[in-house]
């Protein structure tokens, strides 16, 4: 009876260390997870994140889509068009922020034209007839 329990509890061990193969251990996983991090918000694995909107404004290009570290909402970088906000125009750029629950392919959308109509790309690229 002893042996019966022992092999059995053998191969629930094996088992366990099948399915945790590539997986990484359970301790690891559960250390991820304890943490608070959700991975709620997609977008942000799409775009580059900046520390501030001034350092992405510094260092990006019109265009660009970014978040900032602590906003949930993505920004494209374009051109200032209209309009006296010194504070957040650095090179004649600024960037236009998106809420939340906006679908990711208006962002894309937005940049694209943006960067068409601002940074000297081809025309080519544009959608529709000529």
């Amino acid at each position: 009876m002893q042996d019966l329990f022992q092999i059995l509890e053998e191969s629930i061990q094996i088992s366990e260390r099948k399915t945790e193969k590539g997986k990484g251990s359970k301790e690891g996983r559960a250390a991820i997870h304890s943490k608070g991090k959700t991975h709620a918000n997609p977008t942000r694995a799409r775009v580059v994140i900046y520390k501030s909107i001034t350092d992405a404004l510094k260092n990006g290009y019109v265009g660009q889509k970014f978040t900032t570290k602590n906003a949930d909402r993505p920004y494209v970088i374009t051109r200032q068009k209209w309009g006296k906000d010194d504070e957040q125009i650095i090179n004649g750029r600024s960037a236009k922020g998106f809420s939340t629950g906006t679908p990711f392919s208006r962002v894309e959308g937005y940049a694209k034209r943006t960067m068409m109509r601002h940074s000297g790309g081809s025309k080519k690229n544009k959608k529709g007839k000529k």
